[in-house]
This record gives structure tokens, sequence and C-alpha cells, in this order.
């Protein structure tokens, strides 16, 4: 098969038609095309100006939301992420965003951990131990208004997935930010949840009501490029990364399908689908470099920012040249079998003189 767009003169210069796929059986005009051959360092995708100089952005989610939110100051643009930290999964995420709006009172029953040096609150950082629960809920309450105030007036949001494998609270269903603490793991009696792409897709359905009906913000939805740091399953951490990443995506694109007011970024392709995934990585194969944010951000700002909102002094000559780009496989030359000598036929009593006149009888 044979790609082309068709793109005749025009009085105004030249005008696009729908592109044109060639085959053997005849050829159609498609309202849109992208042969793998014709993929670049830049990514085809939809352009939506949502971010002004003057817009606020909050972000949540895994790292990519605190990448982004780094970078943030350094444009210009007005916003933070999530004070409380990484949340990793669409329950977490959506447990949260329900509670800045009112919802989420499974968190209020949710019994707090008691260790042997005070108390940890399951859904936040687990190294800040207080000393009594009346602690504990004051400093809850302060960390939830600075949640709020980011939120709260967020014109856009942008939401960042990590992965599937969740704990889950026996009591109250509450899916903890992380495995739980060592020191109440056995006695809470929880068990890992692999989240179905059917879970994530009604998460963020809710979500989405959070965002675009309570708040009143744009939303923006990625997928983290960075793997799995360990699984839980008998799985081998490769398996489990992709069948993580797998649904996200699944799921992610359904979502976006179904809602043409989401947008999508692609962060995630950018890094997996690269002619050399090691360009984007540091040395231990999962955090990605601090160039390579910075040009993945720079792709967000394209697509997404208004043109005075941009990174400067964005470098891309690290990556990789896209140089496999031939439409039609190369035919390979098949490998010529080795010649073997033939070894000699068995000589026989009298084979001289059988020889001499089979000679004689031919020469006449």
């Amino acid at each position: 098969m044979a790609f082309h767009d068709a793109i005749p003169p025009t009085g105004r210069g030249m005008l696009r038609l729908m592109p044109v796929l060639h085959s053997r059986l005849g050829d159609w005009d498609l309202p849109n095309l992208h042969a793998w051959s014709e993929r670049g360092l830049v990514m085809r995708a939809p352009e939506r100006v949502i971010v002004m100089p003057d817009t606020r952005v909050a972000t949540i989610g895994s790292c990519f939301a605190e990448e982004l939110a780094t970078m943030m100051g350094e444009v210009g643009i007005r916003g933070a992420m999530h004070p409380g930290g990484l949340f990793y999964s669409t329950a977490t995420i959506r447990q949260e965003l329900e509670r800045l709006t009112g919802g989420w009172p499974e968190r209020d029953a949710e019994p707090l951990w008691q260790l042997d040096r005070g108390f940890v609150d399951p859904f936040r950082a687990y190294d800040k131990v207080f000393p009594d629960e009346e602690a504990l809920r004051a400093d809850r309450a302060a960390a939830d208004a600075a949640a709020e105030d980011v939120f709260r007036g967020a014109q856009v949001v942008v939401v960042t997935l990590g992965l599937i494998e969740t704990w889950r609270s026996p009591a109250t269903g509450n899916t903890f930010r992380q495995i739980p603490h060592p020191g109440v793991f056995e006695s809470l009696g929880t068990s890992l949840h692999r989240l179905t792409v059917g879970e994530m897709l009604d998460d963020l359905e809710r979500i989405r009501t959070v965002v675009r009906d309570r708040l009143g913000a744009a939303l923006v939805v990625t997928t983290s490029p960075v793997p799995l740091h360990a699984t839980f399953t008998p799985l081998d951490v490769r398996i489990a990364n992709t069948e993580s990443k797998s649904r996200i995506r699944a799921a992610v694109s359904e979502f976006v399908d179904r809602h043409p007011d989401v947008d999508y970024f692609h962060s995630y392709e950018m890094v997996v689908t690269a002619e050399k995934q090691s360009d984007f990585f540091k040395d231990d194969g999962r955090h990605v470099r601090r160039d390579a944010v910075r040009y993945i951000m720079s792709e967000f700002l394209r697509l997404f920012a208004d043109p005075s909102l941009h990174l400067r002094d964005v470098d891309a000559s690290w990556l990789t040249p896209i140089e496999k780009t031939a439409p039609i496989p190369t035919k390979e030359p098949r490998p010529q079998a080795a010649k073997v000598a033939k070894p000699p036929a068995p000589r026989t009593p009298g084979w001289r003189r059988a020889l001499r006149k089979a000679r004689r009888a031919v020469a006449g």
C-alpha cells in the first residue's frame, strides 16, 4: 500500500484535500491517514489553546504532574500541584477530587493508624507521625485547606495516571495511596487490587464530573511513562508494568473518545515509541532525564498553551533521529546454502579398464 496527500494548487496557495490510500485493490479517500513510515520526532496531535498567561492550572497525580507544576513557574503559568504529594491511581485521584468538592465521606470513617511512636494518616505521607489523634486531624485540616486553595478557581486541571496496583481498606473500601505502613500492614488485613479498565473508566467519569461540573475547569489527562518501581504480583515487573500501562491507556482512550471536551497529552507515547527509549531515561532506566522532561513539557505547551508561554533553550539534539521509515520493507537476500563437496564415488577393482573401454565406445 502507498500513501499520499492530494494537494492541488488554488488561487490562495495550496489546499490540502483528503489523503489517499493506494493499494492493488484500489484507492481510498480518507479524512485521516498517517502511516508508520511517516512518523516524525514531533507527534501529530490536536492543538487546543486552553492555557493563557492568566490561566490558573492545578495538577494532581504521579510524577508528570509534579514536573508540570515545577515548570509552570518558569514560563509564568499560575498554579501548582496538589500539595499533598503524589497520587498514582484513578481511585486515589477520584477520592481526593471528590473530597475537594464535598464528597468522599468514607475518609472520616477510616480509622487512623496507631504505631508505637504515635498516629499516622492512612491517606498522607507515612513519615509524618503525630503524638495524638487531635494533632493529626488539625494538620489534616490545614493540608485540606491548602489543597482546596490550589483547586478552587483553577481553570485547567491536569491529571496524570501512573499505575493500577492498589491497596483497599477491608473496612471502608477506601483506596490507600500506597501499600499500607508496615506497622499496621498485617493487622489491617488489606489485599492487593489491580484496577480494571471498567473501574478506571468509572473513576474518570467521576473525576470529570468534579472538574467540569463542580470546578468549572478544563480537563487534561496523561499517562506517566515512568515504569513501575516494583510489582506486588507474582509477575515479572516488566510484564506487570506492561499490563498496568496498557489498562490505563485503554481506559483513557475510551474516556477521551466519549468526551470531546477532555484532552489527552501523549507524554507516555513520546517516551515508549522513541527510536531509543534510553534517550529519555536516567541510568536507573526509570526516571526521565531533566533535558527530556523539558522537551516533553515544551510539547505540552505547544499543544495547549498560548505561544507567549514557552520554555527557553529546549534542546532536542540528544534525540535519536527516526530512520526506519521505508513504507515497504526491503527484501533481504536469501542466504545461499553452503556448497558441500560430494565425496568421490567408491572405486571398484578394474575401474581404469572400464573407463578406457567407455571412452573408446564414445569415440566411435
